[in-house]
């Protein structure tokens, strides 16, 4: 009898109490992963005292005075194109990912999230010399690089 009401008490606090790896909804997942590197060597750089907002998002700064060699840019779910404004010392460049959405399902508690395709980038030239789609899915809970950005200097 002792073992038949611990295995049930077992099972019940299974329910209750077990851990569903689907259960941890983890924030900012639909950013893509940009780095830079120097066009002349083909290392990856850090660019000093950046700051980089994203248009039409209330200028609010993504990364303000910093130094950055990898960015996270969260891609806009209202439109096909998000565009973000560069400021490195006393340049300044545009960079415009445009972009497709799908939604998908996360888990029963995280709900739905878009999933993001890179199509293509345009940029202003002042200072990025190319960008390179290096993986052009941007999906939750993927941690893979998505763009390099080439700088001239």
């Amino acid at each position: 009898m002792k073992l038949h009401f611990f295995g049930i008490f077992l099972l019940c606090a299974i329910f209750f109490f077990g851990c569903n790896p689907d259960d941890i909804c983890l924030s900012n997942q639909h950013a893509l992963r940009a780095n830079f590197f120097s066009m002349e060597s083909k290392n990856q750089v850090t660019m000093l005292n950046t700051t980089i907002f994203g248009v039409g998002m209330d200028n609010d700064s993504i990364y303000k005075n910093e130094n950055v060699n990898l960015m996270f840019l969260p891609l806009s779910f209202d439109g096909d194109t998000t565009s973000f404004v560069i400021f490195q010392q006393t340049l300044r460049d545009t960079i415009h990912f445009v972009h497709t959405k799908n939604l998908s399902f996360i888990s029963r508690k995280c709900g739905f999230n878009f999933d993001f395709t890179l199509d293509t980038v345009y940029f202003t030239g002042t200072f990025i010399d190319s960008v390179s789609i290096t993986y052009p899915l941007v999906r939750y809970n993927e941690n893979f690089d998505n763009v390099q950005i080439y700088i001239m200097f």
